[in-house]
């Protein structure tokens, strides 16, 4: 079984992909712009803006390392009507791909996830809501090693190891949230699954890990003109580390923002969002591990767009502009 390999670096791949395929399966998408991406992994972040909203991510992850994690995220999300017996409805649509593997012509593993959600934000006290949001979908994930180019195309390890899995799945979470501040905890996938559907000899057990995320920040005026806005996301699985993420922005008169942050595991970077005009957002980040896995790792980055409906002047509701 001998790989067409042209050089030593993508022996070290394969190796290396060897370690990283359990936790690529075992372990959500992640994104360092989870205030403006917050839909992925909350169902009741559907309709807080208030206004219709639309955002694409995506993230390459470690991008000089041949077949590293790429990652794009879709979202779109709005209130329901401004009618009185649907004021407080909203509902999202969100979708989610990601890869990993690189050899000669394929991406072998690869999961795709597609949710419907709805969330009822209900005011609590003067620009307070509390929400709460339920998601149904589909998730998939599909290894196609036969893809691979080998030199033995008769390979049984690699032509009759392909499988598939498509199931249903579900999620929930809850969003407190102002034009100030916001806090919130879900578990947006919970997939649906058993040995009597899986393909023949595949590990379940990752499909079975539910994620749970908790989610807060504040924004505070420095000045007129200089807003600051920390915020954090921690995550939980079992049988993993908790990860977590501190960010620390700073918003000039509305314009734009520029910050950095730190994620556990002995990641940094940093990350900028300019205002392009009243609807659109643009987003960018970088981030490095300073740990000894920097030397073959250089850094990862993470671009997006978000388009947002202006709200109406006379609009009775607050909107949060900074999350």
């Amino acid at each position: 079984m001998k790989f067409m390999i042209k050089n030593k670096l993508k022996w070290v791949m394969l190796v290396a992909l060897a370690t990283v395929v359990p936790v690529f399966a075992q372990q959500e998408q992640m994104y360092t712009h989870y205030d403006f991406n917050s839909l992925a992994m909350n169902p009741a972040y559907a309709g807080s803006k208030r206004t219709l909203v639309a955002s694409a991510l995506n993230r390459t992850q470690w991008a000089t390392y041949p077949g590293a994690p790429n990652y794009q995220s879709l979202a779109l999300h709005s209130p329901v009507s401004q009618a009185p017996a649907f004021r407080d409805f909203a509902v999202g649509l969100n979708f989610q791909t990601g890869k990993i593997g690189k050899f000669e012509v394929a991406s072998p593993f690869s999961e795709t996830e597609f949710a419907a959600n709805i969330a009822y934000n209900k005011e609590i006290a003067r620009d307070l809501r509390l929400a709460v949001g339920l998601r149904l979908g589909a998730f998939n994930y599909s290894a196609e090693l036969s893809k691979l180019k080998v030199q033995n195309p008769g390979d049984v390890t690699f032509n009759n190891n392909d499988y598939a899995i498509t199931a249903p799945m579900t999620g929930f979470g809850v969003y407190l949230y102002s034009d100030k501040y916001f806090a919130g905890v879900s578990s947006p996938r919970m997939v649906f699954i058993n040995e009597r559907t899986a393909p023949s000899g595949v590990n379940l057990d990752y499909v079975s890990q539910m994620h749970y995320y908790a989610i807060a920040g504040a924004v505070f005026d420095l000045s007129m003109d200089l807003k600051l806005k920390p915020t954090t996301q921690v995550k939980f699985v079992n049988g993993a580390a908790m990860q977590a993420d501190v960010n620390l922005h700073l918003i000039y008169n509305d314009f734009g923002s520029i910050g950095g942050f730190y994620r556990t595991g002995g990641d940094i970077g940093f990350m900028v969002m300019a205002q392009l005009n009243p609807n659109f957002n643009l987003l960018y980040s970088f981030d490095s591990k300073t740990s000894p896995l920097n030397e073959y790792v250089r850094g990862s980055h993470e671009i997006g767009l978000q388009y947002m409906i202006t709200p109406k002047e006379n609009s009775r509701v607050k909107v949060p502009r900074y999350f």
